[in-house]
């Protein structure tokens, strides 16, 4: 029921874009305009039915995958917990101060601690602009502290 109601409002939200279409084209071309609609509404449903159909057959232990399978998915590689925590610190934390503060920023100077002759890191600057949207430093500067470790390392 839920399915059907979402592309009830579907084929209404196509059929509102296209009305206007509809009536300033010209009288020859207002089939045209209609069967885009219909043809993009279709598209649309067929998707979504072949993602249910997918997830249906991933999903029944009965029927065994990999028989209708054309495709096999890559294995993904195992990661290490540190390297994907660094990982986040480096992609979220020049989004936020509070992050980079509070989580990126103690991390690098642990690694620095750690580190044969303790590099002295300085916290990057931030530009009033990033100070004032509440952002972290740029890509570069953080790119510029992890130089610093790895000259050290």
């Amino acid at each position: 029921m839920r399915r059907l109601l979402g592309y009830a409002a579907l084929v209404t939200l196509v059929g509102l874009a296209t009305l206007p279409i509809a009536v300033a084209a010209a009288p020859a071309n207002r089939p045209t305009a209609i069967r885009l609609a219909a043809g993009v509404v279709l598209a649309i449903i067929f998707v979504d039915i072949r993602g249910a159909a997918r997830r249906a057959l991933e999903e029944d232990p009965s029927s065994p995958p990999e028989r209708f399978r054309w495709w096999r998915p890559a294995a993904r590689p195992s990661i290490d917990r540190q390297f994907s925590e660094l990982l986040d610190d480096v992609r979220f934390g020049p989004a936020s101060q509070r992050y980079w503060s509070r989580v990126a920023w103690p991390r690098l100077c642990a690694v620095a601690e750690r580190l044969p002759g303790r590099p002295l890191l300085v916290e990057p600057d931030r530009s009033r602009l990033r100070r004032w949207l509440g952002r972290g430093p740029s890509l570069v500067a953080v790119r510029d502290v992890v130089a610093r470790l790895e000259d050290r390392a």
